[in-house]
C-alpha cells in the first residue's frame, strides 16, 4: 500500500509546532510498524523552508520519500492566510516526478489542504490511469484537523462564513472524512444542517472515521508533587485562551499559597503578561524547554472557548501537572464524564484553590482523567483505527477489480520474469502484444491485477517492486 500524506501547516516556517504534522507523524510511525510492506510519501515544504529535519517526519526510512516543494505563497507577508490552501504547480510537478514517473501509484491520498482539494483529487486521478482504470486509482480522505467554525479564529476571517462553507463542500466529494476530535464531527452535522439535505449529511457523516490525536505517553512522566509549588501556563497567547482569566487566577493561587506561575509560548508572551511579580515566562521558548517545565509545573489551567483535542494540557495532565479544565463539549473527547475539576469560565479559579486545598483528590482525579486520554490518544489504538480504515479501502477495490483480459495478460508477462521481483516499470512494458491491451494500460489496473493474483507491493523507495505475499 503507498499512501501520500498532505498536512497543514498552520505556522509554516516552524513544522514541528504544528500539531497537525505532530499528529501525523505518529499515525505514519504507527502504520509503518503494522505493515512492512507499507510505503509513505509526504508533500511537504523543503526542510530549510519550515526548519524541520527530515528525520523527524521519518525520511530517514527506506519506506518513506519527503517531496519538497514550496508551498502557495511562500515568502509572502501573508502566507499564514492560505496554510490551507494548495496547489502550486511546483507541487503537483514534484508529485509527478516523485511518483509517476517512476512507475509508482498511490492507493490513498490523506489531505488537510481544504481549498485545493479538488485539484489534487483530478492530479492523483489522471496520472493513477483516470477514467480508463478499471478500479478507482486514488481515494481521498478529507482529515479534518480543527473544523473552521464562525466562532473559531480561523473560521471568522473571511465575511459570510466563507471559511465554513469552504470546508463543508470540499468534504461532498471525498472518498472518506477523519476528525481529529468528535466534537467536529458533531459540529459538521450541526452546520450543515443549514446547508445540505439532511439525508446526504448523514450519508455523508456515517462513516466518517475519529482518528484522535495520538499522544505517545512514553514520552511524560507522570509524578505528581507532595504539594503544589507552579502552575505551568503553556501554549499559544490566542483569544481563546483567555489567558487573562488564567492570570487572574494564578495571582490568586500566588497571594494565597505563594505558588508561582511558569509562562512558556513558542510566541512571544501577550504584553504585560510576563511582567507580573508571580510569574517567571520563557517567551519565543524551545521545544526543550517546554519540556523542562512539563516536569517542573505542578498545575494547569486550560480556559480555551473551543479547541480540537488539544495536545498542551494533556501533555500537562500526563506530566503530573493536575489540570483544571473547562466544561465545554471539546473536552469530554478525552476528560471522563463527571470529571471533579472540570468548570464554567467564571469557575475555574476556585475550583484550582480547591484542588490545591484538596490536593490528594485533586491528583486521584487527574490520573482517572489521565487514564481515560491513555485510552482515547494512545498512537497504537489511533494508528490501529486508521490503519484499518485505509487497509479496508485497498481490499474493497482489489475484490472490486473484474478485468479479466489484464488479469491474463499480467499474469503471462509475470511468468516471463526470471526472479521473484516485478518491479513496475518493466511489468508496463512487458504487458503487450494483444490487441486488448498494450503498454498504455492504466497504471491502477497494473496494480490491482497483481494484488488479484496473490503479489504485493515490497514498500521500497523509487520504483515498485511487487513480490508474492507472504515472501
Amino acid at each position: 500500500m503507498r499512501l501520500l500524506v498532505v498536512p497543514e501547516l498552520y505556522r509554516p516556517d516552524d513544522a514541528t509546532a504544528n500539531g497537525t504534522l505532530n499528529d501525523a507523524v505518529q499515525l505514519v510511525a504507527e502504520w509503518l510498524d503494522r505493515d512492512d510492506s507499507l510505503h509513505v510519501y509526504w508533500l511537504l515544504a523543503p526542510p530549510e523552508v519550515a526548519d524541520y529535519d527530515p528525520e523527524y517526519v521519518l525520511a530517514d526510512r527506506e519506506r518513506v520519500t519527503l517531496i519538497e516543494a514550496e508551498p502557495f505563497l511562500h515568502g509572502h507577508e501573508h502566507e499564514d492566510l492560505f496554510s490551507e490552501t494548495g496547489y502550486t504547480e511546483a507541487q503537483f510537478r514534484a508529485i509527478e516526478e516523485a511518483i509517476f514517473d517512476r512507475s509508482g501509484y498511490v492507493d490513498v491520498a490523506i489531505d488537510q489542504q481544504v481549498t485545493g482539494r479538488f485539484d489534487l483529487y483530478k492530479w492523483l486521478h489522471r496520472l493513477g490511469g483516470g477514467r480508463e482504470a478499471s478500479v478507482q486509482p486514488t481515494e481521498l480522505i478529507g482529515y479534518v484537523h480543527d473544523l473552521r467554525l464562525p466562532f473559531k479564529r480561523h473560521g471568522r476571517g473571511v465575511p459570510n462564513d466563507a471559511p465554513t462553507k469552504a470546508e463543508l463542500s470540499a468534504a461532498t466529494y471525498t472518498d472518506g472524512l477523519w476528525f481529529k476530535a468528535g466534537v467536529d464531527a458533531e459540529r459538521m452535522a450541526e452546520y450543515g444542517d443549514d446547508i445540505f439535505d439532511s439525508a446526504f449529511l448523514d450519508d455523508l457523516l456515517d462513516d466518517a472515521l475519529e482518528t484522535g490525536s495520538p499522544l505517545d505517553f512514553s514520552d511524560f512522566s507522570e509524578s505528581y508533587a507532595e504539594a503544589p509549588e507552579r502552575l505551568h501556563v503553556a501554549g499559544s497567547g490566542w483569544g481563546k485562551k483567555n489567558l487573562d482569566v488564567v492570570l487572574d487566577a494564578a495571582e490568586t493561587l500566588y497571594e494565597e499559597f505563594g505558588i508561582r506561575t511558569l509562562m512558556t509560548n513558542m510566541d512571544p508572551i501577550p504584553e504585560g503578561m510576563a511582567d507580573r511579580e508571580f510569574v517567571d515566562a520563557y517567551p519565543e521558548c524551545s521545544r526543550e524547554r517546554y519540556e523542562e517545565t512539563l516536569d517542573r509545573g505542578d498545575l494547569a489551567v486550560c480556559a480555551s472557548d473551543h479547541e480540537t483535542m488539544p495536545r498542551t494540557p494533556f501533555e500537562q495532565a500526563a506530566s503530573g501537572q493536575v489540570l483544571v479544565i473547562r466544561d465545554e463539549p471539546w473536552a469530554y473527547d478525552c476528560v471522563p464524564e463527571e470529571y471533579g475539576l472540570a468548570g464554567d469560565l467564571d469557575e475555574l479559579e476556585l475550583l484550582a484553590v480547591r484542588a490545591v486545598e484538596n490536593w490528594d483528590e485533586a491528583v486521584a482525579e487527574n490520573r482517572r482523567m489521565v487514564e481515560r486520554v491513555r485510552e482515547v490518544r494512545g498512537p497504537e489504538e489511533c494508528g490501529r483505527r486508521t490503519y484499518r480504515d485505509l487497509a479496508e479501502r485497498v481490499e474493497d477495490r482489489i475484490s472490486a477489480f473484474e478485468n479479466a483480459q489484464i488479469r491474463r495478460n499480467v499474469a503471462s508477462a509475470v511468468s516471463e520474469f526470471d526472479g521473484s521481483e516485478i518491479p513496475l516499470d518493466d511489468l508496463r512494458e512487458r504487458v503487450g502484444g494483444d490487441d486488448s491491451i498494450d503498454e498504455d494500460a492504466p497504471l491502477a489496473d497494473l496494480v490491482y491485477a497483481l494484488r488479484s493474483l496473490g503479489y504485493e507491493d515490497a514498500g521500497n523507495p523509487g520504483t515498485p517492486v511487487f513480490v508474492r505475499s507472504g515472501e
